[in-house]
């Protein structure tokens, strides 16, 4: 009789544990081994899981042991991992659409500015449509790297398409906080051409913009030229400075404080000690401060409520067009206090705190450190030590 031949392909054999039923695993006593379970040639723990809504279910968690003396050490160390909390939770998974509600509704993003959260609320819909259905454990780099690919496809730019990213990160990273997943998808970023480098605007270019400040140029004559020159001796930002009350501003000890109302870019307040120039302008604003307002900057159309200006760009477009200087923004204007400042000899650290930077001085040293090492060289090159 022809003896039949019983090897199986691993396929067949994958096939047949897939299919097969849990039996119970018996010691070489015939005891039975508690929580320790057996399908086809794989071993499994049994232990009680999370479901993630409050309730808890037995499930099975299959091993790499190969014998059942593997099993039983791998098993007890299993069970060591779920009672420290470090055990990867194989229960519950929301979904991504589900979860990404959650985040939409998390006080982490309330407490960013309104722009960033609208920004956020639209690159999370982006995704949900993207893979909406999936569970939060099967966001894989390939889903990511096509999603990207995608918007790129659509014309979006590489920093826009990576700021979805960051986005999705974000969404991710309070995922593993609540113990959904354990770690982050590592993402190789996309290369970005650096940003094109702006001049930096000069004194005389300044001057050059404060005389278009006419009545012909705005309506707003002077309050736009007190704001001009409040960004160029503070270095606030466009939105902070108009946020200034006359309450945050110090004439007895001589400085003014930006950011009081948390409208900063990092929700803190920072004090600018004056220099002459600010003093004198902080003078000359009080003396024409409108009696009926306690900001630095009222709305021309506030009516009977004291209110800030909300913006005075069309103020800016109708004089730098006047001044012929059409490159000139808000933002310039902080880093012409800033360079101003290291030409000056100050130190990185004092500059970082009006700036409101809390890195210490790195990012000053970092965006003018040259203007620094030119400084110092054209005042070495005027030391005479021996020679009159």
């Amino acid at each position: 009789m022809k003896r039949e031949n019983t090897l199986r392909s691993p396929k067949e054999s994958e096939s047949k544990t897939r299919y097969a039923t849990f039996e119970a695993v018996f010691d070489d006593r015939k005891r039975k081994v508690p929580g320790l379970w057996r399908r086809g040639s794989r071993f499994y723990v049994q232990l009680r899981v999370d479901t993630g809504d409050g309730r808890s279910t037995p499930r099975k968690i299959p091993l790499e042991a190969t014998n059942l003396l593997e099993a039983r050490a791998e098993a007890e160390k299993t069970r060591t991992e779920k009672r420290d909390g470090t055990l990867d939770n194989p229960g519950y998974r929301p979904k991504f659409e589900d979860f990404a509600d959650e985040y939409l509704a998390s006080p982490i993003l309330a407490q960013k500015k309104r722009g960033t959260q609208e920004n956020e609320r639209q690159a999370v819909s982006r995704w949900k449509t993207h893979m909406g259905g999936i569970r939060l454990d099967k966001v894989t780099p390939p889903l990511i790297y096509s999603f990207r690919e995608k918007r790129l496809a659509m014309g979006c730019s590489p920093r826009t398409a990576t700021i979805d990213v960051i986005v999705l990160r974000n969404v991710l990273k309070l995922a593993r906080q609540r113990g959904h997943i354990q770690r982050l998808p590592e993402i190789i970023p996309l290369k970005q051409r650096p940003p094109r480098k702006r001049p930096l605007v000069s004194r005389e270019e300044f001057s050059q913009l404060l005389a278009a400040v006419t009545e012909e140029t705005t309506k707003n004559a002077d309050l736009f030229r007190f704001y001009l020159r409040f960004l160029a001796l503070t270095g606030a930002r466009e939105k902070e400075a108009l946020r200034v009350q006359w309450s945050d501003v110090n004439f007895e000890r001589a400085f003014v404080t930006i950011g009081t109302d948390g409208v900063a870019k990092n929700h803190k307040a920072r004090s600018v000690n004056f220099s002459d120039e600010l003093e004198a302008l902080m003078v000359e604003m009080r003396e024409h401060r409108p009696p009926d307002s306690e900001w630095l900057f009222p709305s021309p159309q506030r009516g009977s409520k004291d209110i800030p200006a909300k913006t005075l760009r069309e103020s800016l477009l109708r004089v730098r067009e006047a001044a012929k200087l059409p490159w000139i923004a808000f933002h310039d204007l902080r880093h012409f206090f800033a360079s101003t400042c290291v030409m000056a000899g100050l130190d990185f650290m004092t500059i970082a705190s009006w700036l409101g930077h809390s890195d210490g001085g790195i990012l000053v040293g970092k965006v003018y450190g040259h203007l620094a090492d030119s400084h110092k060289k054209e005042a070495a090159r005027k030391l005479a030590f021996f020679n009159s």
